[in-house]
């Protein structure tokens, strides 16, 4: 196997590691058809957690480099200009098992006949700019029930998915904010925040989310964590170590960006504790609905403390909602109708 090794200096290990594994592959070293040593192997070697080597074989899958096949291993698919190609592929094949068979289509079907019938040529007009009142409405109404979150409409933001949040964030809190992110983590959230100027620093987690010896050394001026479900690793912050992200926090004068990816499905019950709800003077909530309802809703929302409403409407406020008024409507009337919650319950039971 070919040696790997890895310098603390160097950036966190799964990127580390993701390169050298890339640059390998572009040198022939593993040429395409190979299969590369299995995580648990490239963990010993290099002695870091089976985590940060899945992290780093997930990486490259993205990039199209290899391609995990279930019980076989991690076999190189190309180099160079393949790449690209099949990771689109594989892309366009995972799409429709994104979406589960037990959705209630035929009920988002009647909501979207009689949005049109209800609301004609309404849905022509432009979004007011934080996104419709019926959908924050709806969007306020639903985090009182399911996350003991007291909320105005004026505190949430409707955005065109995740990324364009994240970078309304880094906006808002200034790109000479450092974030630090969780290590591993979703690699688009790095990606983000980078391409709006701000500086990243990744801090280890362990079994109950980010070690607190990371933690306790960290100056950075936020913090984003996935307290649920946590990608690609899988954690759930425990929650002594969610009051620890509130009381660091809390100490740092810092501020907490609790991005909720995937809570719905992955809490073990209804009703969820959040950050927000710890600290809500520092903390800005995310989430989005492509994973709970479909990933054609490229609809997410964020939630900021009272303390940066005046900040954003003075230096964002000019910034057009970019959400179309039909699907606010839709996803409005598909929450406040309980359809939401009855297929969010019904998917949990089916994966128990």
């Amino acid at each position: 196997m070919t040696r790997f090794v890895l310098e603390k200096k160097s950036g966190p290990a799964y990127r580390q590691l993701y390169a050298q594994l890339k640059d390998a592959i572009a040198a022939g070293i593993y040429p395409p058809g190979s299969k590369l040593p299995s995580k648990r192997a490239l963990a010993a070697e290099l002695g870091v957690s089976v985590i940060t080597a899945e992290h780093a074989l997930a990486l490259l899958a993205d990039e199209g480099w290899v391609e995990p096949r279930e019980r076989s291993g991690v076999f190189v698919l190309g180099r160079g200009a393949a790449a690209p190609v099949r990771r689109a592929a594989l892309e366009e094949m995972s799409l429709p098992t994104s979406v589960p068979e037990d959705f209630p289509f035929s009920v988002l079907a009647r909501i979207m006949r009689r949005t049109l019938a209800e609301k004609g040529e309404r849905i022509l007009a432009k979004s007011p700019p934080l996104g419709t009142l019926e959908l924050r409405g709806a969007i306020r109404r639903y985090l009182a029930r399911s996350r003991a979150l007291d909320v105005d409409e004026e505190q949430i933001l409707i955005g065109s998915g995740a990324e364009a949040l994240y970078s309304l964030v880094v906006q808002l809190l200034g790109r000479e904010t450092v974030f630090a992110l969780e290590d591993p983590c979703w690699e688009k959230i790095r990606r983000a925040y980078e391409a709006n100027g701000a500086r990243c620093v990744a801090l280890a987690m362990d079994a109950e989310g980010i070690a607190l010896r990371a933690l306790d050394g960290c100056r950075a001026g936020a913090l984003h964590v996935t307290p649920y479900h946590s990608y690609p690793s899988g954690i759930t912050s425990s929650a002594d170590r969610r009051a620890a992200y509130a009381a660091w926090a809390e100490a740092q004068g810092a501020w907490l960006i609790e991005d909720d990816y995937d809570a719905e499905l992955a809490a073990p019950r209804g009703r969820i504790e959040t950050l927000a709800s710890l600290l809500p003077e520092r903390t800005l909530y995310l989430s989005t609905f492509s994973k709970t309802v479909a990933p054609s809703f490229r609809t997410g929302y964020l939630v900021l403390p009272e303390a940066l409403m005046e900040r954003y409407r003075a230096e964002l406020g000019f910034y057009s909602c970019s959400v179309p008024v039909y699907d606010q409507y839709v996803l409005a009337e598909f929450i406040d109708s309980g359809a939401f919650e009855r297929s969010l319950s019904r998917r949990k039971k089916k994966k128990k």
